[in-house]
């Protein structure tokens, strides 16, 4: 693996090692799949950039124990690296340092989980929303990824600010230059869903069966089905609802062309895109699902907003009416 700057957490839940596995599919080995990839895809940052990121930690540990010689030293070799590697490389812009890994794991079926969003809303409507919070908290089946990246405009321009403010002896400017700096690193995140990955594995298995084991290819095919239901409820294909149906009729064919002539490679060919398409819209994330549902309730709330302004128009008006009667 390469190195890492930042501490790479590769870290798996409990419950991805300890339950057992539905079908014959191994959520472990598929996640793992995706995490070996993402790695392999992970350009290695140049070194000059990774050397400027250690120097300017050091000096920010520095500043933090009040030892002003050791932060300038190390903001200077922090400057010299940046403007080392943007010498050799003027257009560098948003550098990826580090990528780290959460996978998180939901073994219960697609009834379970139904049962459990019923429940949810019961205790939601009695106003139980400690309960119904602890309901739904474990309802996620997905491989988080997040990159942080080091944008190379900004970075180094307030690693050179703080260098600035500690040689005229602004020890408080110096800091918050260097806060300025860390601040500025890019975080993006993308979510994998478990389920989806499941389904695609069974789908693949199922097209390399011989024609004649039509039973087989039956029960893969309805465990993929089990997954992309699962996938929904837990809410990871709602922005992605016509691609999901697109799916659910691609197997549908299938089985339906498994009991006739059984003519089905194109079929599989098909369906196989059209996982792919999905998997990769679902991983395109540019809001977090916090920030997805902090925008939905200020939108609600704006809408709403707007509703009083209006029945209040709406009342205002008719009072009015009801004056001018009354006056006649």
């Amino acid at each position: 693996m390469k190195k890492r700057l930042l501490l790479s957490a590769l870290t798996c839940g409990v419950l991805l090692g300890t339950t057992g596995l539905q079908a014959q599919t191994d959520k472990k080995e598929l996640v793992q799949n995706v995490m070996q990839k993402e790695v392999k895809d992970h350009k290695q940052a140049p070194k000059e950039i990774v050397a400027g990121m250690q120097n300017t930690f050091a000096a920010l540990k520095a500043m933090q124990a009040n030892k002003k010689d050791e932060a300038k030293k190390a903001l200077e070799a922090a400057t010299k690296s940046f403007d080392a590697a943007l010498k050799a490389d003027p257009s560098l812009d948003i550098i990826p340092i580090d990528e780290r890994f959460q996978a998180y794991a939901f073994m219960g079926s697609s009834d379970v989980i139904e049962a459990r969003l019923k429940l949810a809303q019961q205790l939601l409507k009695a106003h139980d929303t400690q309960t119904a919070i602890a309901i739904l908290t474990p309802l996620k089946d997905e491989l988080d990824i997040t990159v942080i990246s080091i944008p190379m405009k900004i970075y180094p321009v307030a690693t050179k600010k703080a260098l600035d403010e500690l040689n005229k002896g602004d020890d408080k400017a110096a800091f918050a230059a260097i806060a300025e700096a860390m601040n500025s690193l890019v975080i993006a995140s993308a979510i994998v869903p478990t389920p989806l990955l499941v389904a695609q594995d069974l789908i693949m298995e199922a097209s390399k069966l011989d024609k004649e084991k039509k039973e087989d290819a039956k029960k893969l095919l309805a465990a993929a089905k089990e997954e992309l239901k699962r996938a929904e409820l837990l809410g990871y294909v709602s922005r992605n609802e016509a691609d999901y149906k697109l799916l659910n009729e691609d197997i549908e064919k299938i089985e339906k062309e498994i009991k006739g002539k059984n003519a089905v490679v194109k079929l599989y060919e098909t369906l196989k895109n059209d996982f792919k398409k999905i998997i990769d819209n679902t991983k395109i994330s540019k809001m977090t699902p916090q920030e997805i549902a902090e925008k939905k309730v200020n939108d609600f709330e704006k809408e709403e907003g707007q509703k009083a302004v209006k029945e209040k128009d709406e009342f205002k008006q008719e009072a009015q009416q009801d004056e001018k009667k009354t006056v006649k």
